[in-house]
């Protein structure tokens, strides 16, 4: 009997060990998976999110001030439009309107951008747009993977042309093989800048009527740990959007005293209107 103690001690002994190292195990993959940063998932859109710009761009700082304040340690990975649009990623930054997905999302807007009509004044001295009827008998020029429904637009005259590229439409347009593109407004500006500063006063752009839209946070909510994630830029977005931080962030865009005054209105109706996504 005493004999017998010995080895039921160590069995015990044993057992006690095994489960204090599978307990620190389980904890350490649990910091570990706590630790990790969220991988957003965008377009390279300068002046918006750039890899190329600091801080990601004028909306990557502000996605740094969000994540910041709601505690989220991130990255971003930049994807060509068309992957973008049918992306199947948790996290993404950009217009929700362009996903194809339609999984359960929080979406927080955090800033805005607006869509414009490019074209070359040589070949076209002015545009008159108030309805996709006008562009009919020309050629429209548009990213591929932007564009959901081609046929409304072929049905209607208009020839589209595809490009994998912001820099490759616009100098289609200068060529003369596309009469208009589609672009997001100010990066259309600035890659006219940077291809033809000389000759920037050629190229103009009507914005679109309605053509405004928001930036936002998008989190797929069926992800394991995103629920939480969304609930942490929940607590913050409303309090950030309106802080002296996002306000510097905006100036130094717009320029001090610049900024457009419809722009927070506008923006916080979209906030309002997305509200509902991830307030329960």
């Amino acid at each position: 009997m005493n004999a017998s103690l010995p080895c039921s001690n160590g069995k015990s002994a044993l057992i006690w060990r095994s489960a204090l190292l599978w307990l620190v195990s389980c904890m350490a993959c649990t910091a570990q998976a706590a630790e990790s940063p969220v991988v957003f998932v965008s377009t390279d859109t300068p002046p918006f999110f750039s890899a190329g710009l600091p801080e990601n761009g004028y909306a990557g700082a502000i996605l740094h001030l969000l994540s910041e304040r709601a505690g989220v340690e991130y990255r971003i990975e930049y994807l060509p439009i068309k992957r973008f649009r049918s992306s199947e990623a948790a996290y993404i930054v950009g217009d929700p309107e362009l996903l194809m997905t339609h999984k359960r999302k929080a979406i927080f807007p955090i800033a805005l951008f607006n869509s414009a009509i490019f074209f070359y004044k040589p070949h076209h001295e002015v545009i008159k747009y108030r309805r996709v009827e006008e562009l009919g008998g020309h050629t429209l020029g548009v990213l591929r993977g932007t564009v959901g429904d081609m046929r409304y637009l072929t049905e209607r005259g208009i020839k589209v042309h595809q490009s994998d590229s912001v820099e490759s439409l616009l100098r289609m347009l200068k060529r003369g093989r596309i009469d208009f593109c589609i672009l997001v407004q100010a990066t259309g500006m600035q890659a006219i800048s940077e291809l033809f500063p000389q000759e920037k006063e050629q190229f103009a752009q009507k914005k679109i009527p309605g053509g405004e839209r928001p930036i936002a946070i998008v989190i797929d909510l069926d992800t394991a740990g995103s629920a939480q994630i969304a609930k942490r830029y929940g607590k913050v977005l409303r309090r950030t959007l309106a802080g002296a931080e996002y306000q510097k962030i905006l100036d130094a865009y717009w320029g001090k005293g610049q900024v457009p005054e419809e722009f927070k209105p506008k923006l916080g109706s979209f906030v309002e209107f997305y509200a509902s996504t991830w307030e329960n």
